[in-house]
């Protein structure tokens, strides 16, 4: 079936390259020395800008820790793991508000640079439709609300009624936060929204956990409060956009024609039906979990703390895609496509680098991970859970930033058809899988899934653009991985029979992993895989300052 899709999408007609961004047939190879210094600086500011992002991303994830840390401490799993599927259903369900508005809003926004009604014309648009979806859909919701309680174990069920209400808020608030987020990035101001939420409403929620821990407030309070914080951001982001120059409202609709609504329109539905289906190989193993799973929301406790982990991993793309998709559209907008190719391979090689080293990272602590926040309290699922998963995101973080790339050019739809064919298989993996094994069959089914998924983008990219990741560079990478991976496994624990689990843990941990990063930067140095890392570190030794 994936293949009959794809070569259906052979055989179509590509559109009008002036009306939308498309890469030909091209020999990127053949750069001119000025394109080489173009592409070099355009790079470096990249990479400055990431390495910015990447401070807060890893503040943050410093944070989410602490935050998974202490639920577990504190809030019982049936518990845990309501907050996490309401969670899920927020950020999922948004997807369907967005309308695929947020990559029209981005996209268009650069086409219409030099033109500032269409661009207010174009954000006041993008603000109203999802309110106005929101509206329709909530009415729908509350009309199923009977059949969409029953579907889950019959102990969770007065949890879904309780705070029924609560979710189309939290979706709405979801979908605003990342259309704001998203016009910010073209503004170049990635930083300061990752921070707000990375870091400010993470430490937000801490304190309402201490507040539940410390019996300050109930788990009513709790659960509200993990909501209604969301406002904060929200705000700061509306502030941050209409202070920008030249940014504002308009309802001149007739300010564009009507083929320029119809190829935006084109173009919003299919990246919407794509994010649908993203969402729902992203999703469909936490949120049909504790429905196909006889323990309910108490199984989806450890699974959720396990992808909390496996998360770590996406750090480094989060730190780098704002920015790397900001210049990309860019280039692919202006048909500057020598740049396009540059950017691609060097910003997947600079992601793949931070990666590999966190996976090392986590896998070498993982032990440490499991008795700071399972012990004694039956999250021994933690280990198998985080293994599989792990093979997943590895597929999906190395193969580059091939969903950018088939969401500007005009083999976006790929990304849709793929999405859906895969999340039909793994619909059926999940329900023969979780009944049978559980946590494990939903981790199995998640992994094969994104595997197949990433395969199948990465042989695509490369046939149709002849553009691919990887190269002799990558594999230095890897090679620079191994001694570090092997200091870290076969290390010892000199902590190990510590009367202090956590201190030691702690101990264990931060030794260990000085020593892995150490083996990891000195295998680069010599390795010298990256130009922009290498560059950056001299930039650094230069101006004795890290921008």
């Amino acid at each position: 079936m994936l293949f009959y899709f794809a070569s259906n999408l052979a055989t179509t007609p590509p559109p009008n390259p002036n009306q939308h961004p498309y890469i030909p047939f091209y020999n990127f190879k053949k750069q001119s020395k000025h394109t080489r210094l173009f592409i070099f600086a355009t790079m470096g500011i990249v990479f400055r800008q990431s390495v910015k992002t990447s401070i807060v991303v890893f503040s943050g994830a410093a944070l989410g820790l602490i935050i998974t840390w202490i639920s577990t401490k504190y809030i019982p799993k049936q518990q845990l793991g309501f907050t996490r599927n309401l969670t899920n259903q927020a950020v999922s369900f948004s997807q369907i508000l967005l309308l695929g508005m947020n990559s029209t809003l981005f996209i268009y926004t650069h086409r219409y640079a030099n033109d500032t009604t269409k661009k207010k014309v174009l954000l006041t648009i993008s603000l109203i439709l999802p309110f106005v979806l929101g509206v329709v859909i909530t009415l729908f919701y509350f009309l199923f609300k009977v059949p969409i309680i029953n579907h889950f174990q019959v102990a969770d069920r007065p949890l879904m009624a309780q705070y029924f209400a609560w979710a189309p808020l939290f979706m709405v608030m979801f979908t605003y936060l990342v259309i704001l987020e998203q016009y910010l990035a073209y503004h170049m101001k990635v930083a300061i929204s990752a921070f707000m939420r990375e870091v400010l409403l993470r430490v937000i929620n801490i304190s309402l956990i201490f507040l539940y821990a410390f019996n300050i407030v109930s788990f009513h309070t709790l659960v509200v409060g993990s909501i209604l914080i969301y406002f904060v951001p929200i705000c700061i982001f509306l502030y941050l956009t209409f202070s920008t120059k030249d940014v504002g409202l308009s309802l001149n609709l007739k300010i564009f024609n009507r083929s320029e609504y119809k190829e935006m329109s084109v173009f919003a539905w299919y990246h919407f039906l794509q994010s649908i289906a993203a969402m729902l190989m992203g999703y469909l193993d936490q949120l049909l979990l504790p429905i196909y799973d006889k323990n309910g929301m108490e199984t989806l406790a450890p699974y959720s703390v396990s992808i909390v982990i496996i998360s770590f991993l996406q750090m480094p793309s989060k730190a780098f895609l704002p920015a790397t998709y900001s210049v990309l559209t860019k280039a692919f907008t202006e048909k500057n496509y020598e740049e396009a190719r540059d950017i691609f391979v060097r910003s997947s090689l600079n992601i793949l680098i931070p990666t590999i080293g966190l996976a090392v990272l986590l896998v070498c602590n993982l032990n440490n991970a499991v008795a700071v926040i399972g012990n004694g309290k039956n999250y021994a699922a933690l280990p198998g859970i985080f293994t599989i998963l792990l093979i997943g995101q590895l597929i999906n973080l190395s193969t580059g930033i091939n969903d950018q790339v088939l969401s500007i050019t005009n083999y976006y739809k790929f990304i849709f058809y793929t999405s859906l064919v895969l999340s039909a298989i793994l619909c059926f993996l999940l329900r023969t899988l979780v009944p049978a094994y559980g946590v494990y069959g939903a981790a199995w089914s998640a992994t094969i899934t994104l595997g197949l998924f990433n395969l199948a983008k990465f042989a695509f990219i490369w046939k149709k653009l002849d553009m691919q990741p990887f190269t002799k560079n990558s594999l230095m990478v890897f090679l620079a991985a191994l001694p570090a991976l092997a200091v870290g496994l076969f290390f010892p624990n000199f902590f190990a029979d510590m009367h202090h689990m956590y201190l030691g843990s702690v101990a264990d941990a931060g030794i260990r992993s000085t020593i892995i990063i150490i083996v990891y930067v000195l295998m680069l140095l010599w390795l010298r895989p990256s130009a922009d890392l290498v560059t950056f570190i001299a930039s650094v030794k230069k101006n004795k300052r890290l921008f």
